[in-house]
C-alpha cells in the first residue's frame, strides 16, 4: 500500500484537494445489517452513505432504511447481478428533493461541479478504492449501459468505454484501460419517470 507521501506525489491528483481519510470502521455496520457491503463517499457532497447488496431481492432497499424499516429515501444499493469483482459496479440511489441520497449526482451535468468533485470513494471489507469520474450521461432506465457489468474481453471493454464517452455531456481527459474497474452512480433525473443520469468513474491505481 502506498505511503501518504507517495499518494501526494501522484501528478494526476491535486494535493490540496486530496484529504487523508482514515479507513472507516465498517465492522459495526456489517454486524448491524448483513446486507451492507460498504460505504460510498464523495468529498464536498451529500453522498456519504452505506451501500447495500441483496442479489436475491435486488431492490430491497429502494424504500427501506438501513434498519429495514419503510423509508421513501431508501439506501443506495449495488445492482443485484453485480459483485464487488465486476468490471462495472452499478449503484442506485434516489434523487431526493431535500438534497440527500444521490441528489448531488445530478449536479455532475455541470462540468464545473465535476471539476470540483472529481473522485468517488467506495470502501468495502476489501479496502478503500478511489475512482476518477470520466463520463456523465443522461440516459433511459432501459439503457444498455445497465447490462454492462462484466466485459467479455478487452475489445468489448474498450467499445463500451468509447461509446459512453461519446455520449458524455462533456469531455474529460480520462480514458479507462482494460483491467481498471468502473463505478456507475445512477439516479432519476429528467422530464419523465424513465429518465436517468449516470456518473461513471474509473479506479485510480495509486
Amino acid at each position: 500500500k502506498p505511503t501518504i507521501e507517495q499518494e501526494n506525489n501522484d501528478p494526476s491528483i491535486e494535493t490540496e484537494t486530496t484529504p487523508i481519510i482514515p479507513a472507516r470502521n465498517l465492522a459495526p455496520l456489517f454486524e448491524r445489517n448483513e446486507d451492507c457491503i460498504g460505504w460510498l463517499y464523495i468529498e464536498g457532497t451529500a453522498v456519504d452513505y452505506p451501500v447495500m447488496h441483496t442479489p436475491n431481492e435486488p431492490q430491497r432497499y429502494l424504500r427501506k432504511n438501513f434498519d429495514k424499516e419503510y423509508s421513501t429515501a431508501g439506501v443506495p444499493f449495488l445492482k443485484g447481478i453485480c459483485t464487488l469483482e465486476c468490471d462495472n459496479l452499478i449503484l442506485y440511489g434516489h434523487n431526493m428533493k431535500n438534497g440527500t441520497m444521490f441528489s448531488d449526482v445530478t449536479q455532475y451535468r455541470n462540468k464545473d461541479y465535476y471539476t470540483a468533485h472529481p473522485v468517488i470513494e467506495f470502501e468495502t471489507a476489501q479496502g478503500l478504492k478511489r475512482y476518477a469520474v470520466f463520463a456523465v450521461a443522461q440516459i433511459k432506465n432501459n439503457d444498455g449501459w445497465y447490462a454492462f457489468h462484466l466485459a467479455a474481453d478487452e475489445s468489448e471493454y474498450d467499445c463500451k468505454i468509447a461509446e459512453i464517452k461519446s455520449r458524455s455531456l462533456y469531455v474529460t481527459e480520462i480514458t479507462p484501460m482494460y483491467g481498471q474497474q468502473l463505478i456507475t452512480l445512477s439516479t432519476c433525473y429528467g422530464a419523465t419517470k424513465s429518465d436517468r443520469i449516470i456518473v461513471i468513474g474509473v479506479e485510480i491505481h495509486e
